[in-house]
This record gives structure tokens, C-alpha cells and sequence, in this order.
């Protein structure tokens, strides 16, 4: 597996040193000497260093202080002008004309450019919200299948954190803005302006992407009481007026885990092992020296082992993504089809876990007359999941644990050995069972606009229905398996799971719709006076059913449906849920001569989760720019700076994510009690489940932002914003004041507050080197920070363990430490636990009173999410050749990095070569622990670590055919590239992922690692 990850990177490195190889002019027979001048469109000034090349070659010049050139070409060639922060021109040679003046015209793309906001699209120049963007094919650069894990290090404020490998479970957890409730805080998530679509976003294909925006702060507020986490707009591509295109793109990529630990060594964790038998239980060793000896020199490999469980178990994974599209039309009718397939194996070399996923999307446009217009969306998605019985992260645990002493198979057989009752290899080939999950998503939306310019000049109206289906299948076939041991007469088998088999099989389905209809307003007034707005209605409702049933003792492990189980082991349950909603939200844009700038957004939002009386809000946001580049004194002295505007913005949002019908009392169906006298049964009966909150509300989140944008040189972009957010009425439980003997379940109130502060800046830059090599750099800073400022706490809670006045994620309580005892003196001289040895961690005393004990606990201020997120975005173009880089880092996060071992499991190589022993009483770790048999392995800060890093998160090197090359075929373009993802990483974590997250202290590096991929692909427009 290593051999191959370094071929591959290898062949990367040659493959980048090829790109600085000049490639060969093609040859001509019959040429002509042309000249002339390139001038500005703006003020008729020269233009110094515009390229000037023939289509199809290297051959080309650069026009002099004068804006000349001159150059010999073909008798039929094509000249391409271009020069940064102009569009570019093309002129075509004819016979008998030497001289071609050419003018190009600036470009104010970023000017001109036009980015999605909620329920409608805005001049980036004119937005006066805190807005972030990117483009799809940015998105679809990264060789990856989800979404989630390509946004980050892109969009400023966005976190995101891939905490795990494993196929068709690989989503980022996403915040914007960091975290500012203790409850949900994940973010409304609205494609082709639909909100809580069926599939979401992060299982759309890429190459169907056209652009991905957030919005944060008022912006946001049009959205309402989903609003407070932020807004994260997904819009699919259109079809535009042109020519029929057919556009294939497909790659293949090599995946393996970013990190695989380095674990100790057969004749190490021997030695191990000896030192917890004698150091922390005072027996005697478990090894003598000659069978370490063994263990070390391989003299009886039967016997004694060095089993690599990673090595023997992990390989090299294989995924691959595939999209055929179709786009074209006419001033009528515009379309965009496509059809997608992706596939990602897992790491492990029997694997029986895979994804496979097919998309088709159909996207059209109908303007049959000049005041109607029709759109109708049309999307399908199949997602199959496969995977062992155990999931991956079991499997992941199982080689992490496995004792390098111990074969995974007898030598010469392919007989499993037992340990903790599972085998790495069994668990991954499916030996033991499966599980299988299909999910299909269908989205339709039809839209229907119409001007009425017989009414008034910009009046129209919108209308829309857009219909979610989902459907959910589940299987977890759990098969009799056997594991075996080594005697005199051979090998014995042992029987692990069911009898035969036992089967779970679920399946579920749900149905959203979408209804909306608004009236919109847009007109000009004189000369300067622009105004735009529209009012609008919308409802949904949603329907859910499950349905599950079980049954155990199967006939036989070939049979795996219901039907085959024993009818006496079946049990069966199922629900449904309904929910609704209505609202009435508009926005009111208004401007002077571009200059100055106003927005007014307003939600009037209904939920079914509140009573009467609390069950709509009125969520208002309000927004102002000044862009003084327009005003005529900065014309005058700072004309460089093409773009300059100040912004500001409040706005109240909220927060529904909870549990429905709170408000009322809530009773449970179940078994209830126990009755019958001398033969007593359980007996059905309805309980009670929760005490009722008719004052049940949203939470609201109230938001400030400044800042700036400027556009200088027509070359460089800036932009900062300082924000914060006060977040009132949290929804949370009073579980924490009220003892556990009472018995009783609260609903949610809204007491809690907390708040959240911050800073984002971008800033992006393109330029030239020589008239062959532009360059782009671009970056991002985001960081965040927030506190809680009150929650529900005990009286009694002890001052340092409160978390009133601690970050939101701050759940780590846990000993303080100040290091090892190294010696005798310093354990007898220190308070410590009772079992406490040297070699041990040492706790502080915190409170003071001579005894450590749970009272010296304290609640730390460090959190696994981000502080600081940030992007480096680098671009080389030389000729036809592009590279394009991504590094993308975070900065104060941490992790618990306390690996479950002992004689539960193996050790990390690190732990055992820097351990302390008596001979080596000043090393970084403490003395061999087992598991928290010693305080080493209580939770304490010895092992909470920096989680920090930096990543090459991607890399792609592409080279696109000259059009000389493709003029006989039935091509227009073809374009292969090679790209990485996640080949480098810079933390200070050893043996760990630095995104990987633990859920207690045994649990981390149990996730299956995010991968590092290369990656080969082709694309090709017909």
C-alpha cells in the first residue's frame, strides 16, 4: 500500500515537472508579417505587455510602451489578444490585410458580477449584507464525491470539519460563523431557493453545481426563524442561449486513509504488557526474555508473530465520478441536462463497504412570450450504501486494538482468530452479516413568472410548487460466524452472533411541498433613483412514515428476508409525524446613483413546533452600503481603486430546531407495568412522557456586521467585516437543576444566552509574470469566538466546573496536569490519588485542600470547533498548462488524544519508544498504563492536544488541447488533469487525524480517517 501511495505522488511530481517542458509551434507553410496597435476602450491610451499569440501555437508577442506588435503567422491563423483587467479580443486573418488595430475593452467582471441572495439574485457591487460565495467549478475541481468536504478554506466564515472516511458517511459538520446556541446549531440549507430540500446538498454531483453562497448576518433574515445558524444557497446550472453542447467529464482516483497510526511491534508490546503485570498489578511477567527474543528476531512466526494489522488488513481504495450533460437552446426554450454516476470503495482490502450513487437533473427554461416565462426542475438521485455488519469505525477500532502478538488468520489457512470477540478481517468480508441501505430523493419544481407592464412599468408576479419525495430502505443482516483456536488435534471452531441469522429491515418515505407566489416591484425613477421589491407568501407540509420489522433464528444465512426468520422471535413497530408551516417575507432594495445603498428584509414566520400565541415571529433585518468610489472627489484623487464601499447591517433571526408539540402533554403507548399476581406479565398501558411548556418559543439571535469592499487596480479585491451576535431565549432543559430520583422528563425552555464574536477578511490578486505565465493568489481569515452567558446549572456546581462565562463546546471537565512524577520524592512530596505510582500523570490540586478528588475537575475553556479557519488559494497558467493549489489550515481546536490500550489493545510506536521508564525518567509520556486502571488514564489535560494544522487540501495540474490539434475532430475542447487531495498535512498531532473527533476518552482514532486521493481525469466538450 505505501509502495503504491509513493508511486502515485511520484508520478505527480513528474507529471508537474513536465508541465514546465515549452511545448513545440505547430508548423506552417505559407505565413504573413501583420502588425498594429491595442488601445484601451476606456480612454484610448497604448496598452503596454498585451499577449498577442496564434491560435493554436507558442508563437506570440508582447506590444511595446507604443501598444505595437508585430508578428509572422499562418496565412489563415487566428490572433488571440489578451492582458489582464481586459476582455479579450480574437481577429482571424484575411488575405491582403497586414495591419489589425485592435481595442479591448476593460473588464469589470467583478464589477458586473451578479451572486444569489435569498429568494433572487444581486450586483455583487450594490449587496450590502455580509455574502460569500464560490463557483461550482471550483467545487468540482476537488476530487471527492461530497459536497461538504470541498467548501471549506473557499467561503469565509464557513467551518467545516470532515471527521471520517468512510464512504457514503463522510459529510462535514458545518457552521458558519462558529457555534452560538447550545442546541442545533447547524445551518438552513436551500437549493434552487427550496429550503430543507429531500437529499440536501452534499450528495448533489458536483458538475451540476453552478454556484454555492452563505449568508450571514441580516441577509440571512429573509429566511426567518430557520435563519439564526445562517443560510447556506446552492443553485444548480441553467441552460443558456447557444449552440447544442454535449460535455463529458470523468476521472478515477486511488484513495487511501490521510493518517494510519504507527503501532508497536510485537516484541514492544510484549514488553509492555510485562510492565503493566509488574509495575501496576505487582505480578510477574507475562513474557520471559527469550520469548520476546522470538517475538523480535521471527525464529517462530507461528508461535511468536508480528502481525501488522494495518498492513494486512488496509489497501488501496478505488472511487471514480462520471457526468454527461447536455445544455443549449434558444430565446424560447434553455435547457440542462445531465446524468451522473459515482462510486467510492473503502480502504479495507476484503471490503464488502461501498458507495454507488446515480443523479439524473433536467433544468428548463421557457419564455414563450415576452411577459411569461416557465422553469421546470426535474431531479433524481440514487444513493446504495453498503457496508460489514460491524461499520466501519468498529472495523477501524478492531485493527487499531489488534495484538500485534496474535495472527489475524492461522498461517496457511484462512481460519480467523478471536479477539474481544471480532476479527478485523471478518468484520470487513462480510462473513458476519451486512447492512444496506438505499435512499432515493425526486425534487420537481414548476415556476411560473409574468411582467405586467400593462398594469405598470416593472411590476410582475412569481409563482411556484415544488414537491419533495423521499424514500428509505434499510437491511442489517446479521449472520452466524466462527472464530477459532489452535489445539493438538488441529483447529477447534467457536460459534459468535445468532442462530443462523437475524435480520432487521426498515423502510421509511416522506413527502415535502413547497407552495409560494410573490409580487414584485423594479423600476428606475429620473436619473439616479432605484428601487426594487417584492412581498411575498409561502406554506409547506411535510408527511413521514417508518415502518421496521425483526426476526431472529433463520432457516438459512441464503435467505435474507422476514419471511425466513422464526414467526415466535418477530416484532414490528413503525410511526409517522406531520409538520407545517406558513410565512410572509419581503425585501425592499433601494439606491441613489449607485452610491448609496439600502436593504430592507422581513420574515413573518409560522411554525407548528410553538402554541398559539407563540407560533409566529416577525424577523426583520436591515442593511446600508456607501460606496464612496462613486462619489466625484474619490474619482479625482483615488481613481486606482475602481471599488470602494462601506457596509452595515442588523437583523433578528430565529431558531425553531426542537422537538414539536411541546406544548401540550405528550404520552407514550409501551409497556407500563408489571400485573398478574403469581404468574405476573408485562402489561401495555399509556404513561405520561412529558411535562407540557405552553410558553414554548423560538430562540433569537440579534446581529451586527461592519464592512468593507474595495476593488483596486483592477487586479485586487479586499474585503473585511467585523460582526457579532447576541442570542436570547436558547431553547434548553432544566434537566441539569432537577435531581434524576424525581423522574420526570422537562420540555425545552427558552432561557439560555449566549454570545459570539468575530472577524472575516479576503484578499485576491491577479497579475502576470511574462506574457506566457499569469498567476492568481487568493486568501481567507475567518476566526470566531463565543460564550455562554447563562445556562442551567446546579447551585452547587463548583465555581471552576460552571459553564456560565465558558465557550458554548467547552464539555471537557477533567484533571488539570502538571506533568510526571518522575521520581519517588516528588509522589510522596505532591498530593495524589491513592493508586497513583511513579511515572504517573500528576493532577493539580485546585481547590487547595491537600486531597485531589473530583472537586479538583475543572471545565476547560479549549473546544474541538475552530477559533480560526483560513484558505490559501494559489494559480499558475502557462500556456495551455494550468496548476491550481488549495491550503486550507484551522487554529485553536483541540482533540483528547488518549488511545484505548493495555491489554484491551495494542500501543502507538510513539507511546512505547517515549515512554517513562526507570531508566528513562525524563520522557515525554508517563510510565505504561492500562486503560484507567492508574490516574494516566483518568481524563485529564496530559492529553488534550493542539488539533491544529495545515493542509494541502487540493491540487490539480491540467493541460487543455490546442484547437489546431482538435480541428478534424468532432471535439471543441478536451482537457485531462491529475489532482490530489489531502496530500499534505502539518499538524502536531502524531498517529491522528487532526479532524477526527473522539466521543470519550477511549474513542479516539476509532473513526475511519478522511482520505488522501490521486486522481486522473478527462474533460471533453462535443
Amino acid at each position: 500500500m505505501k509502495e503504491i501511495k509513493n508511486f502515485l505522488r511520484n508520478l505527480l511530481l513528474v507529471v508537474t515537472f513536465l508541465s514546465a517542458m515549452p511545448l513545440p509551434t505547430v508548423a506552417q507553410t505559407a505565413r504573413v508579417k501583420v502588425n498594429g496597435t491595442v488601445t484601451s476602450g476606456t480612454d484610448g491610451e497604448p496598452l503596454i505587455g498585451v499577449n498577442v499569440v496564434e491560435r493554436g501555437t507558442a508563437n506570440g508577442v508582447v506590444t511595446d510602451f507604443n501598444g505595437a506588435y508585430e508578428l509572422s503567422v499562418a496565412a489563415d491563423a487566428r490572433l488571440d489578444f489578451s492582458y489582464i483587467g481586459f476582455l479579450g479580443a480574437q481577429v482571424a486573418i484575411t488575405a491582403g490585410t497586414t495591419v489589425y488595430n485592435v481595442v479591448l475593452k476593460e473588464d469589470n467582471t467583478a464589477l458586473e458580477e451578479v451572486v444569489v441572495v435569498g429568494y433572487g439574485t444581486q450586483k455583487k457591487v450594490t449587496v450590502t449584507g455580509s455574502i460569500a460565495s464560490t463557483a461550482g467549478k471550483e467545487i468540482a475541481s476537488v476530487p471527492i464525491t461530497n459536497v461538504t468536504n470541498s467548501l471549506v478554506g473557499r467561503l469565509p466564515g464557513l467551518i467545516a470539519v470532515n471527521p471520517k472516511g468512510e464512504p457514503g458517511y463522510d459529510d462535514s459538520n458545518i457552521l458558519i460563523r462558529g457555534k452560538s446556541t447550545t442546541g442545533d446549531a447547524s445551518p438552513l440549507i436551500v437549493v434552487d431557493g427550496v429550503a430543507d430540500r429531500a437529499g440536501g446538498f452534499a450528495r448533489i454531483d458536483p458538475q451540476d453545481i453552478e454556484s454555492v453562497t452563505i449568508l450571514k448576518d441580516a441577509s440571512a433574515a429573509i429566511y426567518g426563524s430557520r435563519a439564526a445558524n445562517g443560510v447556506i444557497l446552492v443553485q444548480t446550472k441553467r441552460g443558456q442561449e447557444g449552440r447544442f453542447r454535449v460535455v463529458y467529464g470523468g476521472n478515477v482516483g486511488f484513495s487511501t486513509p490521510a493518517v494510519i497510526p504507527e503501532m508497536a511491534e510485537s516484541w514492544q508490546y510484549a514488553q509492555l504488557l510485562n510492565e503493566i503485570e509488574t509495575g501496576i498489578y505487582g505480578r510477574s511477567e507475562r513474557y520471559t526474555s527469550e520469548e520476546i527474543q522470538k517475538f523480535k528476531d521471527g525464529t517462530d512466526p507461528l508461535n511468536y508473530p508480528n502481525t501488522d494489522a494495518f498492513n494486512e488488513v488496509i489497501g488501496t481504495a478505488m472511487q471514480t465520478q462520471h457526468n454527461v450533460s447536455l445544455s443549449g437552446g434558444t430565446n424560447t426554450v434553455r435547457f440542462f441536462s445531465s446524468f451522473g454516476y459515482q462510486y467510492q470503495d473503502n480502504y479495507y482490502k476484503k471490503s464488502v463497504s461501498n458507495y454507488n450513487q446515480y443523479n439524473l437533473r433536467s433544468n428548463v427554461d421557457i419564455t414563450p412570450h415576452k411577459n411569461f416565462s416557465a422553469s421546470v426542475n426535474l431531479s433524481a438521485r440514487q444513493e446504495d450504501r453498503n457496508s460489514p455488519r460491524s461499520g466501519s469505525e468498529s472495523i477501524w477500532r478492531s485493527i487499531r486494538v489488534k495484538f500485534p502478538t496474535q495472527h489475524i488468520v492461522y498461517p496457511g489457512t484462512d481460519y480467523p482468530i478471536a479477539q474481544d470477540g471480532t476479527n478485523p478481517l471478518s468484520a470487513s468480508d462480510g462473513s458476519m452479516g451486512y447492512q444496506k441501505s438505499v435512499s432515493n430523493y425526486y425534487n420537481g419544481d414548476l415556476s411560473l413568472h409574468f411582467d405586467l407592464p400593462f398594469i405598470t412599468q416593472g411590476l410582475s408576479v412569481d409563482g411556484g410548487l415544488y414537491l419533495d419525495l423521499f424514500s428509505y430502505q434499510y437491511k442489517n443482516f446479521y449472520k452466524q460466524y466462527f472464530f477459532y483456536t489452535r489445539n493438538e488435534d488441529g483447529y477447534a471452531a467457536s460459534a459468535y452472533g445468532p442462530n443462523n441469522a437475524s435480520l432487521t429491515h426498515e423502510m421509511s418515505r416522506s413527502r415535502g411541498v413547497t407552495l409560494n407566489g410573490r409580487i414584485n416591484y423594479e423600476r428606475r425613477f429620473g436619473r439616479a433613483h432605484n428601487l426594487k421589491a417584492f412581498a411575498a407568501y409561502e406554506q409547506y407540509t411535510y408527511r413521514y412514515d417508518f415502518l421496521n420489522g425483526y426476526r431472529e433464528n433463520f432457516i438459512s444465512t441464503s435467505i435474507d428476508q422476514l419471511f425466513a426468520g422464526d414467526r415466535t422471535t418477530a416484532s414490528n413497530t413503525g410511526t409517522a409525524s406531520e409538520s407545517a408551516r406558513m410565512n410572509y417575507f419581503g425585501r425592499l432594495d433601494y439606491d441613489y446613483d449607485g452610491k448609496y445603498l439600502f436593504q430592507f428584509n422581513w420574515r413573518y414566520d409560522g411554525s407548528q413546533n410553538f402554541p398559539k400565541g407563540k407560533r409566529f415571529g416577525f424577523f426583520p433585518g436591515v442593511s446600508f452600503g456607501w460606496r464612496l468610489s462613486e462619489e466625484d472627489f474619490w474619482k479625482e484623487h483615488l481613481s486606482f481603486i475602481e471599488n470602494f464601499k462601506l457596509r452595515g447591517s442588523y437583523g433578528q433571526m430565529g431558531n425553531d430546531k426542537v422537538d414539536p408539540f411541546q406544548y401540550i402533554t405528550s404520552y407514550t403507548f409501551d409497556y407500563s407495568a408489571v400485573l398478574g399476581g403469581s404468574t405476573p406479565q408485562q402489561q401495555t398501558g399509556v404513561w405520561q412522557s412529558r411535562t407540557p411548556n405552553p410558553a414554548i418559543t423560538w430562540e433569537i439571535a440579534t446581529t451586527y456586521n461592519l464592512g468593507l469592499d474595495a476593488y483596486l487596480w483592477n487586479s485586487l479585491q479586499f474585503s473585511l467585516d467585523f460582526f457579532r451576535s447576541e442570542r436570547g431565549n436558547i431553547l434548553a432543559t432544566r434537566d441539569a437543576s432537577l435531581p434524576a430520583f424525581s423522574g420526570l422528563s422537562l420540555p425545552d425552555e427558552n432561557f439560555g444566552e449566549c454570545f459570539s464574536r468575530g472577524f472575516e477578511t479576503i484578499l485576491d490578486y491577479t497579475g502576470h509574470i511574462t506574457k506566457d505565465l499569469q498567476f492568481r493568489i487568493g486568501g481567507n481569515l475567518s476566526y470566531s469566538t463565543n460564550r455562554i452567558r447563562f445556562i442551567d446549572e446546579p447551585s452547587n456546581v463548583l465555581e471552576w466546573q460552571r459553564r456560565t462565562g465558558k465557550p458554548i463546546d467547552a464539555t471537557w471537565v477533567m484533571y488539570r496536569s502538571d506533568g510526571i512524577f518522575r521520581t519517588l520524592e516528588e509522589l510522596e512530596d505532591y498530593p495524589h490519588l491513592p493508586n497513583a505510582g511513579v511515572g504517573d500523570v500528576r493532577f493539580v490540586d485546585v481547590n487547595n485542600d491537600g486531597t485531589i478528588n473530583g472537586n479538583d475537575q475543572v471545565r476547560l475553556s479549549e473546544t474541538g470547533t475552530p477559533e480560526w479557519i483560513y484558505g490559501v488559494n494559489l494559480g499558475l497558467n502557462w500556456r495551455r498548462w494550468s496548476l491550481s493549489s488549495l491550503w486550507q489550515g484551522a487554529g485553536n481546536v483541540w482533540t483528547y488524544q488518549f488511545f484505548e490500550a493495555g491489554t484491551i489493545g495494542n500501543f502507538t510506536k510513539d507511546f512505547y519508544e517515549n515512554r517513562w521508564t526507570p531508566d528513562t525518567p525524563n520522557s515525554r509520556y508517563p510510565r505504561t498504563y492500562n486503560l484507567d486502571t492508574t490516574p494516566t488514564g483518568l481524563q485529564n489535560t496530559f492529553w488534550l492536544n493542539s488539533a491544529s494544522y495545515v493542509r494541502l487540501k487540493s491540487v490539480e495540474l491540467s493541460y487543455s488541447l490546442p484547437a489546431t490539434a482538435l480541428r478534424n475532430s468532432f471535439m471543441e475542447n478536451l482537457r485531462v488533469y491529475v489532482s490530489g487531495y489531502n496530500l499534505l498535512t502539518f499538524t502536531h498531532l502524531r498517529d491522528l487525524d487532526p479532524e477526527s473527533k473522539s466521543s470519550d476518552k477511549y474513542s479516539e482514532g476509532a473513526d475511519t480517517p478522511q482520505t488522501q486521493v490521486i486522481n486522473f481525469g478527462i474533460n471533453i466538450t462535443f
